[in-house]
Order: structure tokens, then sequence, then C-alpha cells
């Protein structure tokens, strides 16, 4: 064997090393085989929920104070709809209905006791339905686009927003 040979197998077996060996940096999850069909699709859906969490509080914290603007959907401008669409899209990969009207017809509603951080309530501010959306986070506060203050955090229990509220919704998974 040349020595050129030799230098040219030698580049050919590392690349192919490294190749192989970055296909292995994803996190890898393993599931006992005695374990049931129940076990498996709680197991998922615990691993799926602690991601999503984490990420559905990193990317309100990044919209928070982004100012109101009908119609908006970017961090230049944001209504209550495009800001729940952003961030639906971006933490779960869903993309929802353009209207708070149609999110709340488009999801499964739920009880108060139910709600979970993620969850939608939905308000009547213009007394003819359903006409805000925000995001639920927990201990009663949710995350929406108010048309003073752009997105902000606010408490669910105050008085202002109990007497327009509508109700809770969970997005159909």
């Amino acid at each position: 064997m040349t020595m050129l040979h030799y230098r040219s197998v030698c580049i050919v077996i590392t690349f192919v090393f490294v190749i192989l060996s970055s296909c292995h940096s994803r996190k890898a999850t393993v599931y006992n085989s005695s374990m049931s069909k129940k076990e498996l699709g709680n197991e998922k859906k615990e691993l799926k929920d602690t991601h999503v969490k984490k990420s559905l509080r990193q990317e309100i914290d990044a919209w928070l104070g982004v100012p109101y603007r009908y119609g908006g959907n970017d961090k230049g401008g944001v209504d209550c709809s495009g800001f729940v669409n952003a961030i639906y899209l971006s933490v779960y990969h869903v993309k929802l209905p353009r209207t708070s009207k149609d999110i709340y017809k488009a999801c499964r509603k739920i009880e108060d006791k139910e709600l979970k951080e993620g969850d939608f309530v939905f308000f009547d501010y213009e007394g003819k339905g359903v006409s805000h959306v925000g995001i639920y986070l927990s201990d009663g506060k949710y995350a929406h686009a108010s048309t003073s203050k752009g997105v902000l955090i606010s408490d669910l229990n105050n008085l202002y927003a109990r007497k327009k509220y509508v109700g809770a919704g969970r997005w159909k998974n």
C-alpha cells in the first residue's frame, strides 16, 4: 500500500467516523419492552410536556412588551389572536385559526378547575361573544396582547377580567 493510498483511506475512515458519531447527538429515550401501551403513552406525554412548559415560558418572555397592533402577528405589533398563534406555532408547532372567535369554536371547552399551562382563556370585551384570547400560565395568570399595554401577563381573577371572562379551552391534540 502506497503512502498516498494509506492517507486517503485514513481520511475516509475519519470522515465516516465523524459523520456517524454526530448522529448520536440527540438524547435517546429507551422504552422497556414490558411497558404497557398506556405507560408508553404517559411516558411520551410527560417528556413532551416537560419540554413544552419550558419553551412556552421562554417564548412568552420574549414577547412581553411587544406593542398591540390590530391584525398584527409579529414582534413589530400583534393582536391577541396573532400573539396566541405565534406562540402555538413556535412552541407546539400548531397553526391555529386566526381569530379568537374561531380558536374558541375549534378548541375543546374545559372547566376552570382543569386549566393547565398552555390552555386558552377567552373573553367578551365587545358584547358580541368571544373577542379576546390569552394563554393560561398558572396560579390564575395568563399572557395576552392588551390593546392598551401590548403583550403582558395579567391576573385572571381581577374584577374586570372576571366580568368579561367567557371560559377556557384546550387545543385538540
